[in-house]
């Protein structure tokens, strides 16, 4: 039995570990995947740490993992081709309306245009944007 509250979520959505929540709490991801040359690190990478999970060691060999080498906080997923970054790590101070982004927040930059691997979910997101089961544009499309 469940009983929902008048804003029609249910019950337990409210409760840990399903509330809302920032900084990784959440049962999911929000990160934006895009081409590498549309990033530039203008301080560059000496704070950086590179890790290569298939080679299991800290090298900066393509695919690997990107974290800051103070205080070791993932920052983004580094691909041959692509970025997969965390825009919650963006600090909202940080340029992003000098780049053409204009005057808006970081959320609103990084605004997501679809869900991937929804297939895999572990809670349903109803907010009318595309759904795939996998990779966008090469898997099915699932129904909200």
């Amino acid at each position: 039995m469940t009983s929902e509250t008048s804003s029609g979520i249910e019950e337990w959505q409210q409760r840990p570990p399903f509330i809302k929540a920032q900084n990784g709490k959440e049962p999911g991801m929000w990160a934006a995947i895009f081409h590498k040359s549309d990033l530039a690190f203008t301080r560059g990478h000496q704070w950086l740490d590179f890790y290569n999970q298939s080679e299991k060691q800290q090298a900066h060999h393509l695919p690997c993992k990107v974290s800051c080498s103070y205080c070791h906080a993932p920052i983004m997923d580094e691909g041959r081709n692509v970025l997969l970054l965390f825009p919650g790590l963006i600090e909202p101070e940080s340029g992003l309306a000098k780049g053409g982004k204009g005057t808006g927040t970081v959320r609103q930059a990084f605004e997501p245009s679809c869900h991937i691997f929804y297939s895999q979910r572990m809670v349903d997101i109803r907010d009318g944007k595309p759904k795939w089961a996998g990779m966008n544009d090469s898997s099915d499309l699932i129904e909200e």
